[in-house]
């Protein structure tokens, strides 16, 4: 019986499964409480550092249901992200005399870190200026570098 059970939820695309905790959710809470603690949440760097923000009724654990909205918002943070490092690429391959291709451009939470090796001084904080200007940049760090000859 319980091989036709599994056979059946397989047929049935798993939405048996999704009816439990979710495995990652699971994977989390060690203690199998049906919560996760913020020692259990060191599992999860990015549920760690924002963890007081996620745990809604301030009672110092994540059920499923704030961890599910935990992660959807991770996943509406990363897409964001993605989006403003995408148009600083854009802006910088549009703007003159900045080698946009010796530029890596990555973003956290609308901070922006600009990284790489380019000939002259002045193209640093041109490319700063220009990132700067970009909707959705809330800082920029410029850590481009100056080749020396």
């Amino acid at each position: 019986m319980l091989a036709s059970a599994a056979a059946l939820a397989q047929a049935d695309g798993g939405a048996a499964a999704l009816s439990g905790p979710r495995a990652d959710f699971a994977a989390l809470d060690r203690t199998g409480d049906g919560f996760i603690s913020k020692v259990e949440a060191l599992g999860s760097p990015e549920i760690q550092k924002r963890f007081a923000s996620f745990d809604l009724n301030k009672d110092g654990y994540l059920s499923d249901a704030e961890y599910a909205a935990a992660v959807d918002d991770n996943r509406k943070r990363i897409l964001h992200d993605s989006a403003i490092t995408a148009r600083v690429k854009a802006a910088l391959l549009a703007a003159r005399g900045i080698p946009s291709l010796s530029i890596s451009v990555a973003t956290y939470e609308g901070r922006v870190q600009l990284s790489g090796l380019v000939s002259v001084p002045d193209i640093v904080s041109r490319a700063g200026r220009v990132a700067a200007g970009v909707v959705g940049v809330r800082t920029v760090h410029n850590d481009i570098r100056v080749r020396v000859k």
